[in-house]
């Protein structure tokens, strides 16, 4: 396995399964490996495995930073810091109330509480390779077993997008914003991953999406509406074929 050129100083020394029977049972995977892989997307977080209500996830941070505000509402979240570092800023959800900010390095284990907004930045420039350890979601396990087709219409509700440059405008009725393209890009994949279930999402200069089970909450400012899960999906799926 070829690593990122971040980590290239790591050494990597996985260990081995001689499993003779029940192989569904056993589980052996090298988070600097797998992690740290030249190949890996950054902050698309992978499933590595669970026990009762909690599931263990891999996430490779991105070498600048977290592409949105994200906040948990099903409980708190640990991370472990594997390799690397990262300074993470706190503040209400949908709110301007900050508390402040952490920093984190190889070897530490942090809590992201739940219900307050969250945003990660690389604290060295590189990438870092993280174990989530959270609550389960209930949706997740429904992941792909109903595919959505993209819809290239790039409107849902009374929202549309557009890109223009660098910029990812977002319109509704009254009014519209501009946010970073490259950031919303990035958003919008991780949230199409996992089929819009992660939680709380404020993109910078006030859209939000938040999960509500089978439906979405697309809020601007001044401005919110409730719709199908499946058909934002379908949207911002076709937000990517355009990207």
């Amino acid at each position: 396995m070829k690593l990122h050129a971040d980590f290239a100083e790591l050494r990597v020394d996985p260990g081995e399964q001689h499993i003779t029977d029940r192989h569904e049972l056993f589980n052996l995977v090298n988070l600097i490996e797998f992690g740290g892989a030249a190949d890996r997307p950054t902050h698309m977080p992978a499933d590595l495995g669970g026990t009762g209500q909690v599931v263990f996830w891999e996430s490779t941070g991105a070498a600048d930073q977290l592409p949105f505000w994200n906040t948990n509402f099903d409980g708190d979240c640990y991370l472990y810091i594997v390799a690397g570092s990262v300074r993470v800023e706190f503040k209400e959800t949908e709110g301007d109330k900050h508390y402040g900010h952490l920093i984190a390095r190889t070897g530490d284990l942090f809590c992201l509480p739940r219900d307050i907004a969250h945003r990660t930045f690389s604290g060295d420039g590189k990438r870092r390779i993280t174990l989530e350890i959270m609550p389960r979601n209930e949706f997740w396990a429904g992941i792909g077993r109903h595919p959505v087709d993209a819809d290239p219409s790039a409107a849902v509700g009374g929202f549309s997008f557009a890109y223009d440059g660098d910029d990812a405008v977002v319109t509704w009725p009254s009014g519209s914003l501009r946010t970073p393209r490259h950031f919303f890009v990035r958003g919008v994949r991780a949230m199409v991953a996992y089929e819009m279930h992660l939680g709380m999402n404020e993109f910078e200069n006030g859209f939000t999406v938040r999960d509500l089970g089978d439906r979405v909450e697309l809020t601007a400012p001044g401005h919110a509406e409730t719709l199908g899960g499946r058909e934002v999906l379908a949207v911002f799926k076709g937000l990517l074929d355009a990207a």
